[in-house]
C-alpha cells in the first residue's frame, strides 16, 4: 500500500517536472534572442567611415609624386649636372626635362651645379627656370651651396635682387639687374614674379619694363592669381590694358 501512494506521487509530480522544463528552456531562448538582437543593433550603428577608414590613405598614398617617380631623364640631369657636363645638360634640358627635379636628398641640378662650380650649366638651368630659392632636406639653400664659387653666387643673388627691386617698385634697379642678367619671370616660393609684384603696386613703368625683358604675363602664383587677374581686381585699368596687349588671358 506504501508503495503504492510513492509511486503515485511521483507519477504526479511529473507533469510539474515537465512544465518547469519548458520554462527554462523557453527563458534560455529568449535570452539569447536578446543578446544576439543588441549585438546586431550595435555592429549597425557602427559609422560606415571608420570601417573603411583605411582606405583613403592608401589611395592618398599611391597618387603622391614622390622622388622615387622621377623620370631617367630627370635623374640623368641631375647626374650631368654634378659632372659638369654642358652639352648634356643643354639636350635634355632642350628636351622639355624639368630644371627643378630633386631626388631624394632635396638635391636639385641647380644645387650641384652650385656646389661643384659649374657656371655655364648654373646659367643653362636658370634660363630655363631653375629655382634659385630651392632647399635641400637639411636646410641647405642653392646660396648656401654656391658659396665657393663667386660667379655662380652672384648669378643668384642678382635673381633674389630682382624681385626685391620689383617689390619696393625700384626701376632703376630692376633695369640694371635685367642687364645683368636676371631673369625676368623668377619667382619666390610663393610663386610671385617681378610682374606680380609691379602689378600689385600698380606701378605702370615697371609693368612696361618687365614685359620688354620677357616677363610671362600669364605666369600664376602658387594661389592661382594671374597678373591680369590681380590688376582687374584692384582697379588698375592702364595696366590691364598693358597686360592684354601683352597677351595676358
Amino acid at each position: 500500500m506504501a508503495k503504492a501512494n510513492y509511486e503515485d506521487r511521483l507519477t504526479s509530480y511529473e507533469p510539474m517536472y515537465s512544465l518547469k522544463q519548458r520554462f527554462e528552456r523557453l527563458r534560455s531562448f529568449l535570452t539569447s534572442a536578446l543578446f544576439l538582437t543588441v549585438a546586431l543593433c550595435a555592429a549597425c550603428k557602427q559609422p560606415p567611415a571608420q570601417r573603411n577608414a583605411t582606405t583613403p590613405a592608401v589611395t592618398s598614398a599611391a597618387g603622391s609624386n614622390q622622388p622615387g617617380e622621377r623620370t631617367a631623364d630627370e635623374i640623368a640631369l641631375i647626374d650631368v649636372s654634378i659632372k659638369g657636363d654642358t652639352a648634356a645638360v643643354k639636350t635634355l634640358l632642350d628636351r622639355g626635362v624639368n630644371a627643378n627635379t630633386k631626388d631624394p636628398d632635396g638635391r636639385t641640378p641647380l644645387t650641384e651645379a652650385a656646389y661643384y662650380g659649374h657656371t655655364e650649366i648654373a646659367k643653362l638651368l636658370l634660363d630655363h627656370g631653375a629655382d634659385v630659392f630651392a632647399k635641400k632636406i637639411h636646410g641647405e639653400t642653392v646660396s648656401d651651396m654656391a658659396a665657393g664659387h663667386k660667379d655662380i653666387a652672384a648669378m643668384i643673388k642678382r635673381e633674389m635682387d630682382l624681385l626685391e627691386a620689383s617689390e619696393k617698385g625700384d626701376v632703376l634697379a630692376v633695369k640694371d639687374l635685367l642687364d645683368k642678367g636676371a631673369h625676368a619671370n623668377v619667382r619666390d616660393p610663393d610663386g610671385r614674379t617681378p610682374l606680380t609684384e609691379a602689378v600689385w603696386n600698380n606701378n605702370g613703368e615697371l609693368v612696361k619694363l618687365l614685359l620688354e625683358r620677357g616677363a610671362n604675363p600669364n605666369a600664376k602664383k602658387n594661389d592661382g592669381a594671374t597678373p591680369l587677374g590681380i590688376a582687374k581686381g584692384k582697379g588698375f585699368r592702364e595696366i590691364v590694358e598693358m597686360l592684354k596687349k601683352a597677351g595676358a588671358k
